[in-house]
């Protein structure tokens, strides 16, 4: 049947109706996206944008004319705060929108009874989600870990960030890292006692999660392939969670080498998961492009990939911060290497930060055009290209 090929350069997408071209076509250009007059999200077609309403803003009693209670900024200046992370007022003007620290012991979220109940994708039906979305005061949480130490670990895609749509295990392990951030006594004991539990957790699905999905998982995907079922977001919970552990460590162990201690289970999980990603291959390049295959969205797609791709940067600079503690990987666990590393460098921050679909759109199209009048050989832009060179005289020292 014959197929009708996307013309946009560096785009292999085809489609069997005209339709469906047209319809992608305009997704780089930046057209015909409809935008959320709510939250601002876009969306490329209306029945998405009505699903989208329907699910996240028509909640029975709730209002949207106003924030429960009102940043900083806008009480200051007697503006009618729309509330969210940032308020409208606040991202309009640019300013660092600020509420004030509700009463942390309303704040801590407990966890299901069963720790199974970590590893459901999230939903209107979600125990942990339901409670979360229904607390306003979460959301000064998120918005803390989004501005201070999202800067550092850009691991998340801020914009796409959505409570009611992230698993349990994810959506602990940031409302816990922006606990902690907000510096209040009070707050970081509640972020250690969520720390502490999501460990518990985390150590008693290990054999859950450290294996590769098989048929019949998760039967909710679009794609029947075990690659289209990495359970990424719940890899980015446990890696927040090794993060937290390094950065709440009192007193702050260090290791001859001078690499960073971790407690034995911690270091455990850490290895289990490298050992996993290295297993199922989720650092090898047409590997991620593959997950994404069935999606028509290319800043969906983008979105997926890049979200890989700091992923595994960051599962890197935690296993180089840690060391090793024995002679061998196999008294240790395997540390991550560049050399692992089989993708392209991540995009530039003002792609990852785009403020919409259609900005982002827009800026794909640009490097897509760029890049198409390069010479570089594929691959050769590599991370692990440049890991082999570093690593085959890694042992230089001693």
């Amino acid at each position: 049947m014959a197929q009708f090929q996307c013309q946009v350069p560096g785009c292999t997408s085809s489609y069997r109706r005209k339709e469906h071209l047209r319809r992608h076509e305009a997704q780089h250009r930046g057209n015909h996206l409809r935008t959320c007059s709510v939250c601002g999200r876009a969306f490329s077609r209306s029945d998405s944008l009505r699903r989208h309403i329907r699910r996240d803003h028509e909640v029975p009693g709730r209002s949207l004319a106003r924030a429960t209670q009102a940043c900083r900024s806008c009480r200051m200046t007697k503006t009618r705060c729309q509330g969210g992370s940032p308020c409208t007022e606040c991202s309009s003007k640019g300013n660092l929108c600020i509420f004030d620290g509700p009463d942390i012991s309303d704040i801590e979220p407990a966890l299901p009874d069963s720790e199974e109940k970590l590893w459901e994708y999230g939903g209107e039906n979600n125990p942990i989600n339901t409670s979360l979305e229904n607390n306003a005061r979460v959301d000064h949480y998120i918005h803390l870990y989004f501005a201070h130490f999202h800067q550092h670990w850009p691991i998340l895609h801020r914009q796409t960030f959505s409570v009611p749509d992230e698993p349990p295990l994810l959506l602990q392990a940031v409302l816990m890292i922006g606990l902690w951030v907000s510096g209040s006594p009070a707050a970081r004991q509640n972020a250690r006692n969520l720390h502490s539990k999501l460990g518990l957790a985390i150590s008693a699905q290990r054999d859950n999660w450290g294996r590769l999905p098989v048929e019949g998982e998760h039967d909710n995907e679009a794609s029947g392939s075990p690659i289209s079922r990495w359970p990424i977001a719940t890899y980015q919970g446990i890696l927040l969670y090794i993060i937290f552990s390094l950065l709440a460590s009192i007193p702050i162990g260090l290791e001859l080498n001078l690499s960073l201690t971790l407690h034995m289970s911690d270091r455990q999980i850490l290895s289990t998961l490298i050992e996993t990603c290295l297993r199922n291959n989720i650092f090898y390049y047409p590997n991620m492009l593959t997950r994404y295959h069935h999606v028509e969205s290319i800043t969906c797609m983008w979105v997926g990939v890049e979200e890989i791709k700091r992923f595994g940067l960051a599962l890197y600079k935690v296993s180089r911060l840690c060391g090793r503690r024995g002679e061998s990987d196999e008294t240790d666990g395997r540390l991550l290497r560049l050399s692992d590393l089989q993708f392209p460098m991540p995009a530039k921050k003002n792609l990852w930060d785009a403020d919409s679909n259609a900005e982002l759109a827009r800026l794909l199209l640009i490097y897509s055009r760029r890049e198409d009048k390069s010479d570089e050989p594929r691959g050769t832009t590599w991370i692990s290209q440049s890991g082999v060179l570093l690593e085959s005289d890694e042992d230089w020292w001693n």
